[in-house]
């Protein structure tokens, strides 16, 4: 037996089809997930269901008791970050009191501050990662973004915003993944390359790699540039044009 049709509906409007635990717009790659599980007893009701995204899912899915790696949600942690994320969006839907936007207006400076369009966005919108090498220090303002997002107080108030911002950090760690995992230092001093030689000997696998890099560098440019216009929009501030 599953969640009733009901407590589904309320849930995805509770949440706006979006992930409690790590905010992105899911659409319709979303589900419902018991936060005391059934096997254990959970029921099928709105205070034990928490909406999550595929991968947020799957993370609960896997997580082995008898082989523990890394640390569990617990039943109370999760709740917690279901309501605060219902009231993110609850608010959101009503009227932005004075004080939340003026927080929201410092979180958009801050994430400016670190990360700028014309430094390592730019970079990894223009370079082409064709074999060629690149210095990693272009690199450096998407970490820092990264860092920045591991402190629970860099939020958006405003869900839509909150949303975007979280969209950006998946694309940013998707890409830092993939710079990890198939470029390699060419012998020159902090520079890295997609080697060259895979356009000879795997070109199918080159094709794919770089494809796939220069895609998620788009990902990043497309939803920065839509946190830019709604941060002109909703708080009125315009982006540094330098």
């Amino acid at each position: 037996m599953s969640f009733p049709t009901s407590v589904r509906d309320d849930a995805l409007v509770a949440c706006g089809r979006h992930c409690c635990l790590c905010h992105r717009f899911c659409g319709l790659k979303i589900e419902i997930h018991h936060i005391k599980p059934r096997a254990s007893g959970g029921p099928d009701t709105f205070d034990n269901a928490i909406p999550l995204c595929f991968d947020c899912h799957a993370d609960m899915r896997t997580y082995d008791a008898k082989h523990p790696k890394g640390t569990k949600y617990s039943e109370n942690e999760l709740r917690v970050f279901r309501d605060n994320w219902y009231e993110k969006i609850k608010a959101s839907g009503g009227v932005i009191s004075v004080n939340s936007v003026e927080t929201d207006k410092q979180i958009y400076r801050k994430l400016q501050e670190v990360l700028p369009w014309n430094g390592s966005l730019s970079f990894i919108s223009d370079n082409n990662f064709a074999g060629f090498s690149f210095n990693l220090d272009n690199l450096n303002q998407l970490t820092a973004f990264q860092y920045l997002c591991d402190n629970p107080a860099f939020e958006f108030i405003d869900a839509d915003m909150e949303s975007l911002k979280a969209e950006l950090l998946n694309n940013i760690n998707v890409f830092q993944r993939l710079i990890g995992q198939y470029t390699f230092p060419t012998g020159n001093m902090g520079r890295n390359h997609v080697p060259p030689e895979w356009e000879t000997d795997s070109p199918q696998h080159f094709d794919k790699v770089v494809g796939e890099i220069h895609q998620t560098a788009q990902s990043i440019r497309s939803t920065y540039q839509q946190l830019i216009r709604m941060a002109t929009r909703k708080l009125g501030i315009v982006a540094n044009l330098a």
